[in-house]
This record gives C-alpha cells, sequence and structure tokens, in this order.
C-alpha cells in the first residue's frame, strides 16, 4: 500500500479561479478609478470655470455698484436743481399770468378810448373840413388885415403854427395832431399851447410806455427761452437717463438669472457628487469586504498548507523498518518502498510561496482601497464645502443685484414721472412763448420807426409852441 501523496491540483485550481476573479476585480477596479479620474477631472474644471465667471461677475458688480451710486449722486443733484427751477417757474408763471391779465385789460380799455378818440377827432374833421367852416373862418380872419402890427404878426405865428401842426399831422397821420392844427386856426394862444403841452406829455408817457413794453418783453422772452433751453437740456437727460437705467436693469436682470442657473448647476453637481460618493462607498465596502473574506481564507490555506508540508518536510527517507513496513501483519519483509517525495516537496514550497504572494498582494489591494477611499472622501468633503460657500456668496449676490435692480426700477420709475412733467413744463413754456410773441412782435419789429416818428411829432409840436410863443 503506497504512503499519502498530497493532492495539490484542486489548489492549483482554486487559485487560478482566485486569479481570475483578482484580475476582473483588479479591471472593474481600474475602471471604476479611470471612471473617477474623469469625473474628478470635469468637477473641477466645471468648478475653476465658476469660480472665474464669479470673479468677473464681482468685478462686473463693484463696477456696477460704483457707477449707479455716481448716477445717484449726479441725479440728486440735479433733483434739487430742477426742484429748484421749478419753483422759480411756478413764481414766474404766477407773476406773468397776473401782469398779462393786467396788461390786457388796460390793452382793450386803451384800444377802446383809442377807438372813440378816433370817432370824435375824424368826426372834428369832418366838421371843420366842411364849407360853412371855412366859410365862418374867412369872415372871422377877414377883418383882422385892418388891424395893427402886432395882430398882423400874430395872425402869421398862428398860420406859421397851424402850418407846422399841419405837417406833423401829415407825417404821423395822427388825428389828435389834425384836431390841435384845426383848433390853432380858431382858439386863443394860450390854450392850444396848453393843449400842445398836454399832447407832448401823453407823447412823451407814451414813448416811455413803448420803452418798458420793450425792455420788458425782452426780459420775458429771454427768461423763456432761459426755462425752455434749461427744459430741453433736462429733457435730453433723462432721455439718457432712462435709456443707462433700462440697460442696467436688463443687465442685471441677465445677472440674477445668470446666477441662478449657476446655483441650481452646483446644486445639482452636489447631488450627482453625493451620488457617486455613495457608489464609491459602496464599491469600497464590498471591495474591503471580498477582500477581507480572501485574506481570512488565503490565512486558513496558507497556515494548512505549512502544516503539511512541514510534516513531511521533517520525514527523511530510511526511516526505521517498523514504521515504515508495507503491511502492519508482516513487518519483516523488508523496508517499504517509497516514491520521489522530495519533488512533492518542492512543489508544496512554490505554493506555499504564491499563496503568501496573492495575500500580500489581497492585503496590499485593501490597503489600497482604504488609502483610496479616503482620499475620495476627503476630496467630496472639500468639494462639498467649497460648493456651500460659492453657493452661499452666489446667493449674497443675486439678494445684491436684487435690491439694485429694484432700486433702478424706482429710479427708472421716477425719471419717466419728471420727464412726463418736463414735456408739460415744455409745452406750457411753448404756449407762453407763443402768447409773448404775439403781444411783443409788433412792438419790437416797429419799435425803431414808431419811436422815431412820435419823437418827430413832439418836435412838430413843440416847433408849433416855440412859434405861438414868439420863437423866431
Amino acid at each position: 500500500m503506497q504512503s499519502y501523496a498530497p493532492q495539490s491540483g484542486q489548489i492549483f485550481g482554486i487559485l487560478g479561479q482566485m486569479k481570475e476573479d483578482f484580475e476582473v476585480n483588479l479591471s472593474e477596479a481600474q475602471k471604476s478609478e479611470a471612471k473617477a479620474l474623469a469625473e474628478f477631472e470635469s468637477l473641477k474644471a466645471a468648478k475653476e470655470d465658476e469660480l472665474a465667471t464669479g470673479r468677473k461677475l464681482i468685478v462686473s458688480i463693484d463696477a456696477s455698484i460704483a457707477e449707479t451710486q455716481e448716477n445717484f449722486a449726479e441725479e440728486a443733484k440735479q433733483l434739487q436743481d430742477t426742484q429748484d427751477q421749478l419753483a422759480m417757474d411756478v413764481e414766474f408763471l404766477k407773476n406773468l399770468k397776473d401782469k398779462c391779465a393786467t396788461m390786457d385789460a388796460d390793452y382793450d380799455k386803451r384800444t377802446k378810448d383809442r377807438l372813440t378818440e378816433i370817432d370824435a377827432v375824424g368826426d372834428t374833421i369832418k366838421i371843420l373840413n366842411s364849407d360853412e367852416s371855412f366859410e365862418a373862418f374867412d369872415k372871422q380872419v377877414a377883418p383882422v388885415f385892418f388891424q395893427t402890427d402886432s395882430a398882423a404878426s400874430q395872425k402869421e405865428r398862428r398860420q406859421r403854427a397851424v402850418s407846422a401842426l399841419q405837417r406833423a399831422a401829415q407825417l404821423s397821420g395822427s388825428p389828435q395832431i389834425a384836431l390841435l392844427a384845426a383848433s390853432a386856426q380858431l382858439d386863443a394862444f394860450t390854450k392850444v399851447k396848453a393843449l400842445i403841452d398836454k399832447m407832448v406829455t401823453e407823447l412823451g408817457n407814451q414813448q416811455q410806455d413803448e420803452v418798458e413794453k420793450r425792455d420788458w418783453c425782452i426780459s420775458e422772452l429771454n427768461s423763456n427761452k432761459r426755462s425752455t433751453d434749461a427744459a430741453y437740456d433736462k429733457k435730453d437727460s433723462l432721455t439718457t437717463q432712462k435709456a443707462d437705467l433700462t440697460k442696467n436693469i436688463e443687465k442685471l436682470t441677465k445677472d440674477i438669472d445668470s446666477s441662478k442657473a449657476a446655483v441650481a448647476e452646483m446644486m445639482n453637481q452636489m447631488k450627482r457628487a453625493s451620488e457617486t460618493r455613495e457608489a464609491e462607498d459602496a464599491d469600497f465596502q464590498t471591495t474591503v469586504s471580498d477582500h477581507r473574506v480572501m485574506s481570512i481564507i488565503l490565512t486558513k490555506a496558507l497556515d494548512r498548507m505549512k502544516q503539511v508540508y512541514a510534516l513531511l518536510q521533517q520525514r527523511q527517507p530510511g526511516a526505521p523498518h517498523i514504521q515504515t513496513s508495507g503491511t502492519h501483519t508482516d513487518p519483516g519483509n523488508g523496508p517499504a518502498k517509497f516514491s520521489n517525495n522530495a519533488a512533492k516537496n518542492a512543489g508544496g514550497g512554490r505554493v506555499v510561496a504564491m499563496l503568501e504572494e496573492v495575500l500580500a498582494d489581497t492585503r496590499k489591494t485593501e490597503d489600497q482601497a482604504m488609502a483610496s477611499e479616503q482620499d475620495s472622501q476627503s476630496a467630496y468633503e472639500n468639494f462639498m464645502k467649497d460648493s456651500n460657500k460659492s453657493i452661499l456668496k452666489t446667493t449674497q449676490s443675486i439678494s445684491d443685484m436684487t435690491g439694485s435692480r429694484a432700486t433702478a426700477k424706482e429710479e427708472l420709475s421716477a425719471a419717466k414721472t419728471d420727464f412726463s412733467q418736463t414735456m408739460q413744463e415744455l409745452e406750457g413754456l411753448n404756449d407762453t412763448n407763443g402768447d409773448l410773441h404775439k403781444s411783443c412782435d409788433y412792438v419790437l419789429k416797429n419799435f425803431d420807426a414808431r419811436q422815431a416818428a412820435r419823437s418827430a411829432e413832439m418836435d412838430a409840436l413843440r416847433e408849433a409852441k416855440n412859434i405861438l410863443s414868439g420863437a423866431k
């Protein structure tokens, strides 16, 4: 009966199967690691882009805040100036309405009186130019030829005065002077000179009134022009302000939408990262559990193999006959026959060495898996921490931009209101300008001619008075 021969074929089969399983697990672990690395690189690139976008957004928001503050200061100053100008315009309009009402009443009264006066003078001229009047004049003037030299001189002065008054009436077309010329032929010198003085005074007053009217018209037209220019400047400024505010609101809206989209994307990436981390952790737990079970099995197998081959190595060929007999019934038949155990012992050593190597690789793989798990967990925690910080900053930025947009909308509404009021003010100034031109254009265009004609009337009247007073 042959001695026990270790059967290592099953072990080799088991070890081969284990090797294949290890290779499959290693391939899957490498693929998972490559996938995790690719996802990490993609996530890193996305986060770097988000950081760059966030920095640009911060710079843009700072510039927007500075521009908004500057615009606010300018608009506040412009608002104060506009309010001051509005108060002055309201006061000016009130005074202008009062003055225009008074002037219109005076003008109507003067026009009515002038028309009445013209009608009376026209009737008087007709009466004085009638045949009966000339016959009466001839009867009164004829006896004067027989008077003394003093009477002749008086008649001559009267005639010269009448001639001067008639020339003045022809030059000016004034019915009052024509009536005065007729009166000079009939009335005494004292009465005529009194009428001349009165008329000169009236003409002087008219001259002064016309000068004052001219000055008032120039002043009011210039004031209206300044107010109109200021209103147009304000209109242009408000138009620019509305355009700037509208553009700013649109930009803030786009930035808010972009920031909200960035927050949503970061939260989505955090969710995917959490899901990936959970899957990696499950794979890690499975891998560690499998490797630990494998390590236990390999340790047991290795211990068993060491026990067997250690015992075989202690047995040497040529042992005592009684221990190596072929049978127990016939111990004296000679020494038992041994097979070549040395070769089997050498093969067992290689198996033990291979098991030790596989066990070391298993433990090494387990250590690497634990180290990779710690690195992945640390990277995940840092990613979540950085993402939360980024979301907090972006949310604060959204809140700030929302406030800035609300302020810009309020300013835009106020600018639209100011623009509407400015257009109404321009319409009122335009109406006032039209009324001023209706009242002042005739005076301004004919001022020099009217002044010259009235001065000529006054000179003629003074000449007539001097003649009546005995001037040579």
